[in-house]
Parts: structure tokens; sequence; C-alpha cells
């Protein structure tokens, strides 16, 4: 741009010549040799709306010292989606508008500092670039050296914006013509450039292509390209904008990945990503970004051996709805001294599938206290099988959307403290199996623990082995229709709080407190007297092996619709030498199976009514099928001893003249 002020007749005249215009493009093009994509560069076009600005200065105006300004409509057209920046700055290093008579001295002088018109001096010009035909503050005219950057638009398209002139004269200005040549620069902003990984499945298959592979132990970012010679494979999508390497050091036995995009996204299914690799020692995710994930499904499940750390200081899993398997392992192998994984910074409020996360891990800690759990449906066997973690707390999980909660906690046998107070199970209808086989579980608070709409309980706490106490008080059980060895071989448990079970609906309670294989389980007194039996048809092995019970308190069961009695009470009792046991309220009328239903025990008085009667039995209670065997303490109320082999279902009945039993009449 060529600036002039010119004096005639006492008139003051700034021309401007037409606008030089340099468009520069910075795009960045790194053109890797073994690359068959191209990439195209962006365009910039300016154009100015007049090749000249006049300023005309009276008389008057010019002993004034008069303030004037005017503007020129830049359009431009880009389709950088960046946009671009402006800078505007003299020709030279001098700012002034200079006679073109090289003998008169007087300039007019760039502002020195930003001045709004009404602050501009005498014999001051400036500049000004906006979006808007309103000025504002002027800005000082830059030297070549120090281009200022007057505007800065971040978006791409068809537009304009204005260069804005403002000049004021001085009384003593000699008259002629002032000029200066501007220069206006235009540059693209740079756009940053993007790389996408291929699928999950699909890359863990290219790291198992790479050429020399022979045990990974590790995966990492690489900061610099492979060199010339090195056989790489291609890990990104065909679509990706920039592509990504990946190959294998033979030396380090190290995968390493490269690519010249400002950004690598993991796919969007990354589900699978590192699958079953082997004995890596550490996989370093530093560099990818996994902010667009939603399938993280089987991310890191090794199939053989263990991974030894995993590095997810960076991990965005804002997206992610599926983490299932995520760190899940059938390996067999123990690796030494597995680092504990960082979880501070997981993101989970968008999961909705946890099935097995954890499953048969052997990380030596778990804390996600943090997880937010709030959309989960699927917990599954999220921590079944935990080989290390001793404590676990998950108080206050948002459990409420969770439906599916089986086995979720099973065969985890190193686990002994476990936390889950305040978890509202409103969607649950199954709890089968979901804390059996927790061996050494000591401690476990359920407090606040609800399990409203639950029908399934079987199993619940089987091998719940050293656990003493059960506070199961906030338990809903209304809806249960079986209870099936839920509490089975708890060989330690002593005391139990049974107070709010409703089992209005149970069917099943098979098995309920059996001790199978138990030399010396601790329970030596159940109070069932607020169980409501009325609907129970299965009855087998209820009570099987508690060998330390001395009070019983089922007087007010209800056995009507009972059909399995089978070993009931076998190898029950089996220390207490004046035991007696009443189910005078038995009716056994609808019971077809009674077989072992005392065997072993050490009773002495077991008191029965009238109702409890073998009618309907369809198995003949003779050997094997005896109800009785080694009940060496047991006498009827009319005196009958037992008497091996008087095993038979005959003698189930109360004992009177003539017609000898082992039960007695209840007073």
């Amino acid at each position: 741009m060529f600036i002039k002020i010119s004096t005639k007749n006492n008139i003051l005249k700034l021309t401007t010549m037409p606008v030089l215009l340099l468009a520069s493009f910075l795009s960045i093009l790194f053109s890797f040799q073994l690359s068959t994509s191209t990439y195209a560069a962006t365009y910039l076009n300016l154009s100015i709306s007049k090749a000249n600005i006049d300023f005309q200065f009276n008389q008057v105006e010019n002993a004034a010292s008069a303030f004037k300004e005017d503007f020129a409509v830049m359009q431009y057209d880009t389709d950088n989606i960046a946009g671009f920046t402006t800078y505007v700055s003299s020709i030279d290093e001098d700012t002034n508008l200079n006679h073109v008579d090289s003998s008169v001295t007087q300039k007019i002088a760039s502002i020195a500092s930003p001045s709004n018109a009404s602050s501009f001096n005498p014999k001051n010009w400036g500049y000004l670039v906006n979006e808007s035909i309103y000025s504002g503050t002027f800005r000082p005219i830059s030297k070549a050296s120090q281009p200022e950057q007057a505007l800065n638009l971040s978006y791409g398209g068809v537009s304009k914006f204005f260069l804005h002139f403002g000049v004021k004269t001085g009384s003593d200005l000699p008259a002629g013509t002032y000029s200066k040549k501007l220069l206006i620069t235009a540059i693209t902003n740079h756009a940053p450039t993007t790389a996408t990984l291929k699928v999950g499945a699909d890359f863990v298959s290219t790291i198992g292509s790479l050429n020399g592979l022979s045990g990974i132990k590790e995966f990492k970012h690489s900061v610099t390209a492979p060199a010339a010679g090195v056989s790489t494979k291609i890990a990104s999508i065909p679509s990706s904008e920039m592509p990504v390497y990946l190959w294998y050091d033979t030396a380090s036995k190290t995968v390493f990945w490269w690519s010249d995009a400002d950004t690598v996204y993991a796919n969007e299914d990354s589900s699978s990503m590192f699958e079953g690799l082997g004995d890596v020692e550490k996989i370093d995710l530093n560099g990818i970004n996994t902010s667009r994930v939603k399938n993280m499904s089987g991310m890191f499940f090794s199939a053989k051996n263990l991974y030894k750390e995993i590095n997810l200081a960076n991990f965005d899993t804002s997206n992610v709805e599926d983490m299932s398997r995520m760190f899940g392992t059938y390996g067999m192998k123990t690796m030494e001294n597995l680092v504990p994984i960082d979880f501070s910074r997981f993101n989970t409020s968008k999961v909705k599938n946890m099935e097995g996360m954890f499953l048969n891990s052997f990380l030596p800690s778990l804390d996600i206290k943090n997880f937010d759990t709030s959309n989960v449906k699927n917990m599954a066997r999220m921590f079944d099988g935990l080989k290390n973690v001793r404590n676990l707390d998950l108080s206050d999980w948002n459990v409420k959307k969770v439906n599916n909660i089986q086995t979720i906690f099973t065969r985890s046998n190193n686990l002994q403290s476990l936390n889950l107070s305040g978890w509202q199970m409103d969607s649950v209808t199954s709890m089968y199996s979901m804390f059996s086989g927790l061996t050494n579980l000591t401690s476990l608070n359920l407090t606040g623990f609800t399990t409203k709409n639950v029908t399934n309980m079987k199993m619940m706490f089987g091998d719940v082995r050293k656990l003493a106490d059960l506070d199961l008080s906030s338990f809903d059980t209304s809806k249960v229709t079986t209870m099936s060895y839920m509490f089975g071989n708890m060989e330690s448990l002593n005391n139990i709080n049974l107070s709010s079970f409703n089992t209005s609906n149970v069917t099943d309670m098979s098995g309920l407190f059996m001790m199978g294989n138990i030399m010396n389980p601790q329970i030596s007194r159940l109070d069932l007297s607020n169980f409501d039996t009325s609907n129970v048809t299965n009855m087998n092995r209820m009570f099987y092996g508690l060998s330390n019970l001395t009070e019983l308190k089922i007087q007010s069961f209800n056995t009507k619709k009972v059909k399995n009695m089978s070993a009931m009470f076998a190898r029950s009792f089996m220390n207490s030498a004046n035991g007696i046991l009443d189910i005078s309220s038995f009716d056994t009328r609808n019971v077809t199976e009674m077989s072992n239903m005392f065997i072993f025990s050490k009773l002495k008085t077991i008191y029965t009514s009238p109702s409890f009667v073998t009618t309907a039995i369809t198995v003949p209670l003779l050997s094997p099928n005896n109800p009785f065997m080694n009940n060496t303490n047991l006498v009827g109320g009319n005196g009958t001893h037992y008497v091996h082999p008087n095993n038979s279902g005959q003698y189930a009945h109360i004992d009177a003249p003539g017609n000898p039993g082992y039960f007695t009449q209840k007073p």
C-alpha cells in the first residue's frame, strides 16, 4: 500500500495507491517416503474494495489541525478452518509519512501508542483493523522488522474485514505530498492435523504382524520418525488425515508408534486393542488421545499372561460406554511386582457396561471409590476372581440403574474387607452367587444395602468361610423366591441379623444354612421365628451340617406346601447330648422325600404333632433312604430308644404304646 498526502492551494491530500498484498501459506507438510497419501494445501485469497483513499484538508481544517479517517474493505476467501492472521507494518524501518521533497524535514509521525481519534496530536497518523465499519482505538505503525499482529481470525470461509486509517494535520505543515508504503501480510493459521487409529481388534492384529516380532517388553510413542529402512506398518484407518506407523525394535523388544499429526486419536471402537499380547512389561499410552473412544471392552485383556504396568496418566474416558473385560485376564502366570493402575482420572459417567472389568485380575490393589457408576447397568463378574486385592471400598457407589450383578465378587478369595454401604440396588432382580467364594472375607459392610426387587438370592454368601458377623437388617426380601444355599458353608458365622426378612414368597430354601464337609461350624443358635414358609416347597438340606447347633427356633414354620425335606437336619445338633428340636408345627402331608432327614444328629427329643405324616412319600423310607441313622441319643416320648438298625421311616411318628416311634408329642 502506498500512502501520500499532497497540498496544493492550501489543500492537503492523502492518496493511497494499490494495496500490496502478500499471502504466505504456513501449512506444515511432512512427506514420509513410505506414505501413499497426499494432503492438499489450503488457500487464502485477499482483495481490496478501492485503490485509493484520499484525505483532503482545506485551509480552515489545516489551520485547526483537523482529524479525518476513512477505510477500505478487505475481502477474503480461505478454506483453512483455523483462519488466518493479518500483520501491518511499514515497508521499512521508517514509520513516518514523509514529504516527497526530501528537503522538507516536516513529517507526519506515527502515533506512539494506541489512541482514540480525540487523542491524536497534530501531525500524527495511525491505523486500525477490525471486522466493523466503526473505528475504535488506532494503533501505531510498526517497523518492517517488527510487524504487528493486526487481526487474527480463527475460522475460515468467505467474508471481510476493514482497514481504517486516521490522520491529523498540523497548522505548520508545509504544503505538498506526504507518502508511505505499507506492507500488509496475511498468513494462514496452523490447522492442527489429526490421525485416527484402527479399530482395536485390527490394531492388535497389526502389532502381531510386525516384522521380527519376538516377545514385547514395551509399547510406547517414539518422538522421532522411524529411521530409513525400518519396516513399518500403518496403524491408522484409511480415512485418517495423517498416517500412524508401527514398528518393532528387536534390541529393546519395543513396539513403537509415531505420527506427524498434532493429535492421534484412539478409535471410537478400541475394544481388544492390546488383548493377548503376552508378557508385556509396560503399555504407555502417552500421546494417544482417547477422548473419542466409546468402546474399551477387553482393551487390556490378557488371554495368557499379564501386563506388569499400564500407564494411563492422560487417559480420557469421558465418552466411554463399555468397559467390560477391560482389565480382565485368563492368565495363569503371576508376574511379580505388578504396578497398581492409577484410576484417579477415570471419568466413568457414561459407562453402561462394566461386566468382568477386573475379571481374574492380579492387580495388587484397586482404588476406584471415585468411579461414577450412575449409568452402569451391567456389573456381572466385575470383580470375579480377584487374585491379590485385600481391601475394596466401593461405598456410596450409585448403582440404581444396575440390573445385572450376578457373581460380581465370586472367587475373590484374598479379599478380606469389602464396603458396599449405601448401595441401593433398585433394578437388580438376581444376586445369585454375589459373594460366593470370598473365603477370606472377614469384614462386609452392607449398611443401607437395598434389595427390594431381588427374586434370586441363591448361593449369595456361599463359601464366605471367615465372616463371623452378618447384618442384613437393610434387606427387603419380599420378592425373593429362592434362597437356596444362601448361607452355605459360612463356617465362621456366629451372629446373623435376619430381622427384616420377609420370606412369604420364597419357594426354595434348600441348603439355606448347609455346612457341607465343615468340621466345626460356629452357629449354635438360630432364631427363624419371623420366617414365613407358607410357600416353600423345598427344604432339602436346609440345616445340614450345623453340628454345633444347640437351639433352633422354627416353631412357626408352615410346611404345608413342602415336598422335599431330605437331609434337612442331617449332621446337625451333633454336639448336643440332650438337644431338643421342636418341629411340632410341621405338616408333612405333601412331603414326598424325607430320606436322611435326621441322620447323625445327637438330638434327644424331637417334638412333633399328628400332622407329621409320611403318607405322601414316593420313595420307601427304607435303606438307603432311611430318615434315621446313628441317632444314638434319640428317645421317643414313650421311651423308645433309637436302636440300629431301626432306621426306617416306620419310626417317623410320635412314640406310643404298641406303636414305637422316635418322636415326642409336644406338651
